[in-house]
């Protein structure tokens, strides 16, 4: 039976790849590293505790795809100042966590997500996603709902509308890693809103290093339902771009603010797929606000 566990493609490649997340890594606060063992595997964690806030519940958050924890480093400077943040590196993806089992599905992307939870002996949190993290993050709100305080989705995929078919389309070629570097960097152009890829900067580098070198081996998401949604009993914030290359955003707005109870919605004007990136400060001051005006300090500990 094959093992559904991710690899790169040689070990000069994952050194490559650590290496440009090391240096991504650098331009962020420092943080405390935690490794927390989980049923399918190591997961990397980092902690930017805020002690003012400690009876506060924490920020919890999940990359996109191919990216890791160092893809937040606009984002985790103002988001501490508010609370204590965690960031985990996605078992099953690029990063430093250590995939050892296989991830069969939905349930299993939830479960290690809560034991990673339960490890740090949390209650409850504020969970954001990016992406697929996005994905992730609302995936696990739906299965465990009692350990979420308010759920944050950044252009997230499969939850409010499928991905685009050309991105479906260009994913062919971009698994097929005999092909030429150049031909899979079409589709991380293309998701990213970019024309180019400045390998200069530390986390664009990094990102192209895992998306061109790394094969994971994680199900296909299953599209969070409509009565997923519509049971979700926490404020629920979701931004999305209105130059998003990887869904139609108007229409996903629309099933988040049919579905949702308690929604707040947006669509970031001039913003691309890169948006936690793009408007970091504003879309930081957002959420911040989001979860100050939306707590219920009864159940925020």
């Amino acid at each position: 039976m094959k093992q559904l566990i991710g690899k790169w493609s040689s070990a000069e490649r994952q050194q490559e790849y650590v290496e440009a997340y090391k240096k991504a890594l650098q331009i962020m606060p420092e943080a405390e590293s935690i490794r927390i063992k989980t049923s399918f595997g190591t997961v990397q964690g980092y902690c930017w505790p805020n002690n003012q806030a400690s009876n506060k519940s924490p920020i919890l958050l999940f990359p996109g795809n191919s990216s890791g924890t160092p893809m937040w480093y606009a984002n985790v400077p103002d988001l501490y100042k508010n609370r204590t943040v965690y960031a985990f590196d996605a078992l099953g993806d690029v990063g430093l966590s250590e995939q050892e089992s296989p991830i069969k599905d939905s349930a299993d992307q939830a479960k290690w997500i809560d034991e990673t939870i339960e490890n740090l002996h949390l209650t409850k949190a504020h969970i954001i996603g990016h992406s697929f993290g996005g994905w992730l993050s609302a995936n696990y709100a739906s299965l465990y709902p009692q350990k979420v305080a308010s759920l944050i989705l950044i252009e997230p995929v499969f939850t409010f509308q499928m991905i685009k078919l050309i991105i479906v389309l260009k994913s062919i070629p971009y698994n097929m890693k005999f092909l030429p570097k150049k031909w899979r960097q079409g589709l991380l152009k293309q998701i990213s809103g970019s024309e180019t890829i400045d390998t200069t900067d530390p986390v664009a580098k990094m990102i192209d290093e895992g998306a061109n070198y790394y094969s994971s081996n994680l199900p296909n998401p299953t599209m969070i339902s409509k009565q997923q949604m519509q049971e979700w009993e926490f404020p629920v914030y979701v931004a999305f771009a209105d130059n998003s290359g990887v869904h139609n955003s108007v229409k996903a707005i629309e099933v988040a603010e049919k579905n949702i109870k308690h929604v707040t919605a947006k669509i970031w004007k001039n913003a691309t797929h890169s948006l936690p990136m793009e408007y970091a400060k504003e879309l930081n001051n957002e959420i911040i606000q989001f979860i100050e005006k939306n707590i219920d300090y009864k159940n925020d500990i």
